[in-house]
């Protein structure tokens, strides 16, 4: 289960509904997005499976996706007057936004990676400074968590979360360059992240096309590229090889002859039976859909002059400042039958509260709240979360999660 999957369909409802393509005009409908919003709420931040398919845990790429899934679901709860789904989501949202950098970036390196606070791949538990060992998938080495650079990180910056001048993504673009970058004659390319065992056999030096039976070699993804150009938009990056322009042409110096762009490229100058070159398409898909759109998405931030697909919403809660200070919160719940009781205090101004598909929302009365919802049956995951003010997209939030 990816549940950035789950997210970012979130993400595109918001972005229809912000281009005029309401519910109306969709075969879904309101309910589509609650059900989707609610499983992550629950279910988040960690992930069965990152953007890789391959690693659970806490990522950087699968908590932005998430993030943005609910800021998103929330912005279109608010227009459907549901505030009790939209204070929960959003409350949820501003803590996993905040919490991002405790849960997946170290402060203590290893001896290979020095440039700290930087971001990991994926941490186990929420602990980058665990030191956990990890053993990659398709038969890759087992590493520190903290040894293992990818680019996941990226997308903080690209859906809105992170500005691109943050100190830990400055950081961590530091690690990604010395660990996984390669200069090809076409312009910079990056690894998944190293010790990758996802591509052609790792024959020696010269390589062979992929065999299930035979230990591989991550190449090089075009994609990263076009992530990379989007980032430099962002940065502001005018001149040099990582200008936006240039890398969308390092981008299409990838392609075959036939201007399709191959999930992987060759890596390295040797002479080798396959006739592949430095940047050449490998045995891999090609074209591979990822690597065309991204090539079409980093073209159109260029000539719009940002990246194009981050969310109004998102940037405008996040990238534009410090969020708001949040309410204090205390809470107490009582399980009768099959009700279940939240009382508490907080000096907000409105708490919601949310139970399997259920929620239900209440002002705050002298400081004081009392909500019910269906006490469910099974383990429930029960979400409370107040606000400073009523209006969502300005107020500081907080929230509390638990068990029944």
């Amino acid at each position: 289960e990816q549940i950035d999957n789950i997210s970012f369909p979130l993400i595109m409802a918001y972005q229809l509904a912000d281009n005029g393509i309401g519910f109306d005009d969709m075969d879904y409908d309101y309910i589509n997005v609650k059900r989707s919003a609610d499983y992550v709420a629950r279910n988040g931040p960690a992930t069965a499976q990152e953007r890789w398919e391959e690693e659970a845990g806490y990522s950087p790429s699968s908590i932005a996706a998430e993030v943005a899934g609910l800021v998103c679901a929330g912005d279109l709860a608010i227009d459907e007057g549901e505030t009790a789904d939209a204070l929960v989501w959003l409350a949820l949202a501003d803590d996993w936004a905040q919490k991002v950098e405790d849960w997946c970036a170290t402060k203590t390196g290893t001896e290979l990676h020095t440039n700290t606070p930087y971001y990991v791949r994926v941490t186990r538990d929420g602990n980058p400074e665990a030191g956990h060992l990890r053993t990659l998938a398709n038969a890759g080495p087992t590493l520190d968590e903290r040894e293992i650079i990818d680019g996941g990180f990226l997308e903080l910056t690209r859906l809105g979360i992170k500005p691109a001048d943050d100190d830990i993504i400055e950081n961590s673009i530091t690690e990604v360059d010395n660990t996984i970058r390669v200069d090809t004659p076409q312009g910079p390319a990056f690894y998944r992240y190293n010790g990758d065992g996802y591509g052609e056999r790792a024959l020696g030096e010269k390589g062979a096309p992929w065999s299930v039976q035979t230990k591989g070699k991550g190449r090089l993804w075009p994609i990263f590229t076009g992530e990379r150009g989007e980032y430099e938009l962002l940065a502001g990056t005018s001149e040099g090889e990582l200008a936006p322009r240039n890398l969308l042409e390092t981008m299409a110096g990838f392609a075959n002859s036939g201007r399709m762009i191959a999930e992987q490229v060759w890596d390295r100058h040797i002479d080798n039976e396959y006739n592949w070159e430095i940047g050449d398409g490998t045995g891999s898909a090609t074209p591979l859909a990822w690597s065309m759109a991204q090539f079409i998405r980093l073209a159109h931030g260029i000539a719009e002059g940002e990246p194009v697909e981050t969310p109004t919403a998102v940037a405008d809660r996040y990238r534009s400042g410090p969020r708001p200070a949040g309410p204090a919160l205390s809470v107490e719940r009582n399980v009768s039958k099959d009700t279940l009781t939240i009382t508490g205090e907080t000096d907000g101004a409105v708490v919601a509260a949310s139970a399997d598909d259920e929620s239900t929302t209440v002002t705050v009365d002298n400081g004081s709240f009392e909500l019910t919802l269906p006490a469910g049956h099974g383990k429930t995951t029960v979400t409370v979360a107040a606000a400073t003010d009523t209006d969502l997209t300005t107020a500081g939030t907080t929230v509390e999660r638990f068990t029944i």
